[in-house]
């Protein structure tokens, strides 16, 4: 059977579809074993877990990105909601003195009212998905230049920095959150009626019709849980860099679709796996971390993100006619 789609495939479909999936696996562990192997500081306990502690703040942003680009739709507006966050965040903390847990429960609020209203836009109206939260992202990302620049370079007060550093068994406790949500989503996604019908729908819309699936209803969901759960992630991110940041949540949506799509998730909907867009997210900061490494300049890096984006694309539309 195909991933949760109810479509019996063949042989050889199987058999690309199942490398097509795991990939990702493959080419993160050939690239671990490469800078290993030629950079000596990079296999050490601190450089690992600097480089999942920053996973998991963008792999709040590719929680909902992923449930959507399963049913066929894309969520470019997940950078700008992720910086969102932390303005709000800051605002809340710096206006009204409010502590940082209630601050971000206020500021995803305000992300989820945000997702859910181009969510409404989206399947109300039938409008692209994508040119709907490019819009959002537009709009988002220049009110969060205004929020940002109120604050002056305000640092948050301790305690709305230091929560986001404390350890559980000496690794950070967003580690730990990121791989129990990782691990109970794919679960969710695999064993879940509810969860399995992002597929149908992602697949054909069709069946959706057949079996009396609220298509319209799921979507707006996913849209809104995907705007709250990106702000979540910049909210962590604002309290690590200490301060409300326009940089914060910047070209993530480029980062977020890459690791999607490297992580077996098609655009055109019907696949996509939680576990694997995480390591989509691992891949791209392994990567960034190896250049980094070798003193590869920063907007060389964006060419080398940018052409993997391309040829993932490139690969899926292939697989896609070819399945077809």
């Amino acid at each position: 059977m195909a991933e949760g789609t109810g479509r019996t495939l063949s042989t050889n479909e199987k058999k690309k579809f199942d490398f097509g999936s795991w990939i990702i696996i493959y080419i993160s562990a050939a690239l671990f074993i490469f800078l290993s192997l030629t950079r000596s500081n990079f296999f050490n306990f601190n450089n690992i877990h600097s480089i999942l502690y920053g996973v998991s703040f963008n792999f709040f942003a590719a929680i909902g990105f992923t449930l959507l680009i399963i049913m066929g739709e894309l969520d470019m507006s997940v950078g700008s909601l992720f910086g969102f966050g932390g303005a709000m965040m800051g605002y809340f903390v710096f206006t009204y003195r409010l502590p940082v847990g209630a601050a971000m429960v206020l500021a995803m609020l305000l992300a989820l009212a945000i997702g859910l209203c181009a969510g409404f836009l989206v399947v109300q109206f039938r409008l692209n998905s994508m040119m709907v939260t490019i819009g959002v992202m537009m709009a988002v990302k220049g009110f969060n230049w205004m929020m940002v620049n109120k604050f002056g370079g305000r640092q948050l007060p301790s305690e709305a920095r230091n929560f986001v550093s404390v350890d559980f068994l000496s690794i950070r406790w967003s580690i730990w959150l990121m791989l129990v949500i990782a691990i109970i989503m794919e679960i969710l996604l695999n064993k879940s009626w509810h969860f399995k019908q992002l597929y149908y729908i992602g697949h054909n819309m069709d069946t959706t019709i057949l079996y009396g699936l609220k298509a319209g209803r799921v979507k707006i969901l996913c849209f809104g849980l995907s705007a709250a759960v990106s702000a979540f992630g910049g909210c962590l991110m604002t309290a690590r860099l200490a301060r409300p940041d326009v940089t914060v949540g910047a070209n993530l949506e480029i980062s977020i679709i890459t690791a999607a799509v490297i992580g077996g998730a098609s655009i055109f909907g019907g696949r996509g796996s939680i576990v694997r867009s995480m390591l989509g997210v691992f891949f791209i900061f392994l990567l960034q971390n190896g250049m980094t490494a070798y003193n590869i300049d920063s907007y060389i890096q964006q060419i080398v993100v940018g052409t993997i984006l391309v040829a993932a694309i490139y690969l899926d539309l292939r697989f896609n006619r070819k399945k077809g």
